[in-house]
């Protein structure tokens, strides 16, 4: 990883939550970010967040060899999948045997950085953008039955905030029988930023807004304060997280 890359996350509580179940986390050493949203239904989804944002740096470590000559050009995006999919083989067999886990649920999105690449995966509604040329790109499909909806014209964009299915997720870390992660490689430019998202700031605010906030804050702890209070701002109806992560403008 090149060691100019900077980022940061920051993650709040909300208006109405009296608790904070949404997680980030980042392996600095692999260039790898994660955001974790624990799912309210479940026992536990704090618990569940938490875990993945810790545990799932070493499966990537596992799987992800960077440094080997003869890689393919889709190994990235095959290796992540592979190590996101034995996370979650794993912590279903520890929540099947340990209480304290049993139900606890979450959506995760994680990024890997390796050159001029980012390589995401991820589970449920939590999102990954591209933001470029002042402008956000959304690199996930959201695993919600709302989404789904939408795609099949059932329901409009418009009405889609509304839907009591809102907040019901298809894919998840504690999905039975295997999960089915979605992962993809986006080619990087200089000064190009990643924004990991939380629903309770992608729900909130939209493309424009996001591009304008960080548009306008050079500092990736700066621009998550300032999405964080701009959804608070705006009703703060569940937990909100951000991670910013800049690429170099230059090769430093």
């Amino acid at each position: 990883m090149n060691e100019s890359v900077r980022f940061a996350g920051l993650s709040d509580v909300g208006r109405l939550r009296a608790t904070n179940q949404d997680c980030w986390g980042a392996d600095s050493d692999q260039a790898l970010f994660m955001l974790a949203d624990g799912v309210a239904c479940s026992t536990d989804g704090a618990l569940a967040a938490r875990l993945v944002v810790e545990l799932l740096p070493t499966y990537v470590a596992r799987h992800f060899k960077s440094d080997e000559p003869d890689a393919k050009p889709d190994e990235p995006e095959a290796s992540l999948g592979r190590a996101l999919v034995e996370y979650c083989d794993d912590f279903r067999r520890f929540a099947a045997a340990d209480p304290r886990a049993a139900g606890s649920n979450t959506t995760v999105v994680a990024v890997l950085v390796t050159l001029s690449r980012a390589t995401v995966a991820h589970l449920g509604d939590s999102r990954a953008y591209l933001f470029r040329d002042r402008q956000v790109r959304q690199l996930t499909r959201d695993h919600s039955v709302i989404q789904d909806l939408i795609d099949a014209g059932e329901v409009s964009v418009e009405d889609a905030e509304h839907h009591p299915a809102r907040a019901i997720v298809t894919r998840h870390v504690a999905m039975v029988p295997h999960p089915l992660p979605d992962v993809s490689s986006v080619d990087l430019l200089p000064g190009d930023r990643i924004l990991l998202s939380s629903d309770g700031l992608h729900g909130v605010l939209d493309d424009e807004t996001l591009a304008r906030l960080l548009d306008s804050h050079s500092d990736p702890a700066d621009a998550c304060a300032a999405m964080i209070a701009a959804a608070n701002e705006a009703g703060g109806p569940d937990n909100i997280t951000a991670v910013v992560v800049d690429v170099p403008a230059d090769d430093q």
